[in-house]
């Protein structure tokens, strides 16, 4: 992904005044002036990718103050404007300005009422998906807590996921290219069995590929779905860490910049000098760097990560950022003091929810490969549950199914066109063959099937 690269140049600064502002077409009209002079073909680059990034905000921040008012009224006991600009400010609701007026993401509702206690408290009707957190907590209380006292936790899943197109979206008679996400082996997970496909004859990636998909071609014949479905066993083992066994030699695989995240600015570097200081010992450090995400990056649901030019970056500035966003940073701020770190994601599934996520995995002799999972963590410190915060340091509940080992990675085939996430592959992808598709082409499935011990 050759233009990513050019994440690294910035707009020029008029282009960059009407992204500010939120005026898109005049943005869109400076860029088609631009793109007629001789600049380098990685400025060109920049303000193509930068179109893309524009429509994505577009179709992310689609509430305006009234509209989100009218929202949390409807939801929330005795609100106010005046809170909602509150919540603005704190960084509970996440926006932008289209055209010089201030408009909400999609989530900012999910993230007030996930993230600010006080006004889950104030919620007029707990609905089904309130319900099912509640279910959710209380599992994940249990199995953590067996895992910690017995050493290890296996599940059994089995589920079915894709995506189905909608209407405005079909093309009949035009082929099609799909790639869908699928459990890879891993550390915890194996076993792995591709039950079956719809449409048949998919073509399955080897398991070795960083982000492993089934892919599929064929002609549109109408609001068809493309699924896969598929059972692993995922067993973990309970990792008690020891700083005093930590070996004083480390390995240095996955230190390394990876542009255009993954990069090792003064900003960073600065930051991570801040959290580690003097330690040498790595569990220590990065013991420290979990524990300054956690308590200072609230938890907030943000654009797809396309729309992000540098994501720890944006995740460090802000105090703020979803599953990813933290991992991220985690992430880079390891590689920054030395740690290995890299990437881990696909889909969090236990018996009441199924859902995208993100987390981390660094190493440390004699561990090995070990996990943080920073959202889990911040979440638990943010109820005061500190046995679950200190246990998403080095471990991991067994609900996961794992389809992306790095950041970034290719797609076996690969796709011609932007992806909707270009870093990371959760729900799937899909193209004509002269257009890639958005988010708002299709409609993701996602079923549990059966989820229980073994």
């Amino acid at each position: 992904m050759d233009i990513l690269k050019s994440l690294v140049v910035d707009l020029p600064e008029d282009v960059k005044k009407y992204v500010m502002y939120g005026d898109f077409t005049r943005a869109n009209k400076l860029i088609d002036i631009y793109e007629k002079r001789n600049i380098s073909d990685l400025l060109k680059q920049r303000l193509n990718y930068q179109r893309h990034v524009m429509n994505i905000i577009k179709e992310e921040y689609i509430y305006s103050s009234e509209e989100a008012l009218k929202m949390c009224c409807e939801k929330i006991k005795d609100f106010s404007m005046e809170e909602l600009e509150n919540l603005k400010d704190e960084r509970f609701a996440d926006w932008v300005y289209i055209d010089g007026k201030v408009m909400f993401h999609k989530r900012f509702l999910n993230t007030i009422l996930g993230v600010c206690p006080e006004m889950a408290n104030r919620t007029l009707k707990k609905d089904k998906k309130d319900q099912n957190d509640e279910k959710k907590q209380q599992l994940l209380d249990k199995v953590v807590n067996e895992i910690i006292e017995k050493g290890h936790k296996s599940y059994f899943i089995h589920i079915k996921t894709g995506i189905k197109l909608n209407k405005e979206a079909v093309r009949k008679g035009e082929k099609i290219r799909v790639h869908l996400p699928i459990p890879k082996p891993c550390k915890q997970i194996k076993n792995i069995n591709i039950i079956s496909t719809n449409p048949n004859g998919g073509f399955i990636a080897p398991e070795d590929c960083q982000q492993r998909t089934v892919y599929f071609e064929k002609n549109v014949q109408g609001e068809e779905e493309f699924t896969v479905e598929y059972s692993y066993e995922n067993s973990m083992e309970y990792n008690n860490l020891d700083a005093s066994r930590v070996f004083k030699n480390q390995p240095d695989f996955y230190t390394g910049e990876l542009s255009p995240h993954i990069v090792f600015t003064p900003f960073l570097k600065d930051l991570a000098k801040k959290i580690v200081g003097e330690e040498v010992n790595p569990l220590i450090k990065a013991r420290k760097i979990y524990d300054y995400i956690t308590t200072n990056v609230q938890y907030s649901y943000v654009r797809p990560y396309a729309g992000i030019i540098n994501i720890p970056e944006y995740a460090a500035y802000n105090l703020k950022g979803d599953c990813g966003v933290q991992a991220l940073l985690f992430i880079t701020l390891c590689r920054i003091s030395g740690i290995p770190a890299r990437w881990q994601s696909g889909l969090y599934v236990n018996p009441h929810f199924i859902g995208c996520h993100d987390w981390a995995q660094f190493y440390i002799q004699p561990y090995g490969w070990i996990f943080g999972d920073l959202s889990f963590g911040g979440s638990s410190h943010r109820k005061g549950n500190t046995k679950r915060w200190n246990f998403y340091f080095g471990n991991l509940d067994p609900f996961r199914m794992v389809a992306n080992s790095d950041f970034q990675g290719e797609f076996v085939p690969s796709k011609n066109f932007f992806r909707i996430d270009p870093y990371d592959n959760q729900v799937g992808e899909a193209e004509y063959l002269d257009r890639g598709l958005s988010s708002k082409d299709f409609s993701s499935i996602m079923e549990i099937i059966d989820v229980h011990e073994i």
